[in-house]
């Protein structure tokens, strides 16, 4: 099974951090790589859409922001960018390149 997650937070998701899953708004599921890279790319060109400034890393984790978009952090006493994420996965772990050449 894959998964697609949009995730919004302070941090980009390759940090996956032990609270990574908080920032978690929707996660659907496929049953093949090919109906997931699908909507992947779909939720990707609505992202770029919407925000000017993205980065990819680790091959299916982006990050996309506005750099207008910040929150106030109580503990740092400063504002902090405000990221919107989408990530792709497979049993809920990263995906290497090489992994889908050979399935």
């Amino acid at each position: 099974m894959f998964q697609v997650m949009e995730l919004q937070g302070e941090y980009e998701p390759w940090w996956f951090f032990d609270d990574w899953k908080k920032q978690i708004k929707s996660i659907q599921t496929f049953e093949t790589f090919d109906e997931a890279i699908r909507e992947y790319q779909t939720q990707f060109m609505d992202f770029q859409k919407t925000y000017p400034h993205h980065q990819t890393k680790k091959g299916y984790l982006t990050a996309f922001w506005d750099e207008s978009q910040n929150q106030y952090c109580i503990e740092c006493e400063d504002d902090i960018q405000l990221f919107h994420s989408l990530i792709l996965l497979k049993e809920y772990q990263l995906i290497e390149a090489e992994e889908i050449v050979s399935n």
